[in-house]
């Protein structure tokens, strides 16, 4: 098979305890024509070190060191400095199957498409694999069933895999041609669903390989589940940012739909932040209260988004549609006493 170039962007912050493994993976792949980029993201630990040592052992790998300023704008430094025909986006903790490259390039050439994309495993510490498997009976997307099928289905994983980027190959000059930049996380919460909105409204054609090709390791982070009093204000803000894209372009109702069932996922995490945390129980409630009575949450609350989600999801925002208040605090404590 003609190899094309393949460019690997791996921002990389905080990660030597995971870094070797991961481009450990990609330097052994069985498709060798490979442009490995190591961004640096002013990792305070041993990670640049780490980097300088890979690219004396392999010449494919280029590092770059820049100061910190999160993983949106690291991809972009990778895609400037990128040359390939296609492009991936690794996280720096997360490890991939040695034949990604090959099973993707070979598929996307099969239909000169402009994405590929894939399932993967959910790795957890205790080193338990969950199947996130393709589940799309068809493998290729023309752009009218990308925008009414893809998109939508991607934002509540209707087809088995979700909007992150690092689930998929893109063409990189597709990516460059529609003038495309990651936004960054401190912008806009969820920057691959954005990023998405964007690449995907744009492109003629997409395929799916089946295989899970990537491993994406699930770390037990206490930060995630730390409260944070603005996290409300910027799922409402990335719910504004997105409902104005998809208007401004003109995508089908689906896709705005699912975008609101997504809002609703970004906010019940948010939700189980505040019942989780260490506040009083007379301060979670208020917290609590706060979320129900949103006047941005309680406006998407329709039966066409809560449809699409899962019957706990959908049984807890009607609670809070019909101001059964009581009712939600005892799904939270349900599904918290299950874990």
């Amino acid at each position: 098979m003609n190899q094309p170039l393949v460019s690997v962007v791996i921002p990389i912050y905080n990660v030597e305890k995971y870094l070797d493994r991961c481009v450990a993976s990609v330097v052994g792949q069985t498709y060798t024509n490979l442009e490995i980029i190591l961004v640096d993201d002013g990792s305070p630990d041993n990670c640049p070190t780490i980097c300088d040592e890979w690219s004396k052992k392999d010449s494919r790998i280029k590092v770059i060191h820049k100061k910190n300023e999160g993983l949106g704008m690291a991809r972009n430094t990778g895609i400037d400095n990128a040359s390939g025909e296609y492009i991936f986006f690794f996280d720096s903790d997360d490890y991939v199957d040695t034949a990604i490259a090959e099973k993707c390039v070979r598929k996307i050439k099969e239909h000169n498409a402009d994405v590929c994309i894939y399932g993967r495993y959910d790795l957890y510490d205790d080193g338990k694999l969950e199947e996130k498997r393709a589940l799309s009976d068809k493998d290729y997307f023309d752009a009218d069933s990308i925008k009414n099928q893809l998109l939508p289905g991607m934002f509540t994983y209707d087809m088995g895999f979700g909007v992150s980027s690092c689930g998929k190959m893109f063409r990189l000059d597709s990516i460059k041609r529609n003038g495309l930049r990651f936004k960054s996380e401190r912008e806009i919460i969820s920057e691959d669903t954005y990023f998405a909105l964007e690449f995907f409204s744009r492109i003629s054609s997409a395929v799916i390989v089946g295989d899970c090709l990537y491993y994406y390791y699930k770390r037990d982070n206490s930060l995630s589940r730390t409260f944070k009093k603005d996290r409300q204000e910027k799922n409402n803000y990335f719910l504004e940012k997105c409902t104005d894209f998809i208007l401004k372009e003109g995508l089908p109702e689906a896709v705005h739909l699912h975008l609101k069932a997504r809002y609703h996922s970004f906010t019940l995490a948010a939700i189980k932040q505040v019942y989780e945390s260490a506040l009083t129980s007379k301060e979670k409630k208020k917290e609590l209260y706060t979320f129900f009575k949103d006047p941005v949450l309680c406006s998407t609350l329709d039966n066409e988004v809560l449809n699409l989600e899962s019957s706990y999801v959908k049984l807890f925002f009607l609670s809070v549609k019909k101001k059964l208040y009581f009712v939600s605090c005892a799904l939270l404590w349900l599904r918290s006493f299950k874990k």
